[in-house]
Formats: C-alpha cells, structure tokens, sequence
C-alpha cells in the first residue's frame, strides 16, 4: 500500500501514459505533446521503473489501479459502455453486479463492512 502512495508520475509522464492507454505510438505521442519521440521514450522507461511495470501496457493498468490515472482519461464513458456492451450478456450482468455491490459498499457508514 505504501507503494501506491509513493509512486509520483510527472505531469508529462502521466500525459503519455494516457496516450499510450488510448492505442498511440511512440511517435504519434510525441506530435500530439510536440516534443520528440526521445523523450516520449524516457518518459515512458521513468513510469515503467517508477510503477515497475514490465511493459507501456503494465504501465498503464498499474497506474490505474493505483489511481495514478484516471480510467475516464484514458477512456470516455461512451468508449466504455461499447466496450463493456461488446462483451455479452452475461458479462454486463456480472458488471452490473459488481458496480451495485460497490455503491452498496461505498454508501455503509464509516466503520461498517
């Protein structure tokens, strides 16, 4: 836990974690931030040591589950719902299972589990 909390991304290396997220290329990264294909690289070797991803991939999942990303950063709600609606039936309901026991969770008074 005290790993999340110490993991901090710079503003430039969260900016191409989030292009990365959306499906980018090094080099289309670096003419979307105008910088140069280098330093999309290095900013992208300092997220994978500082979260100790193995991969830009990892770097991204990790980031967000540590909250170090926004998932609507990566992905716009409409994005999502095509995603989530592509997978099935079945696998909607266990999503919408899933999210109803957590807004159940998160509405429990502090203490309460």
């Amino acid at each position: 836990m005290g790993e999340q909390q110490d993991t901090v991304l710079t503003q430039r290396e969260r900016e191409v974690l989030v292009l990365v997220g959306r499906g980018l290329t090094n080099q289309e990264i670096a003419r979307h931030l105008f910088t140069s294909i280098s330093t999309v690289k290095i900013c992208l070797h300092q997220a994978c040591v500082k979260l100790k991803a193995r991969n830009r991939a990892q770097a991204v999942i990790l980031a967000m589950k540590r909250g170090l990303l926004d998932t609507q950063e990566v992905y716009s709600l409409d994005e999502l719902a095509d995603l989530v609606t592509s997978l099935g039936p079945e696998a909607i309901e266990t999503v919408a299972q899933l999210l109803k026991r957590k807004l159940e969770q998160a509405q429990l008074p502090s203490g309460i589990e």
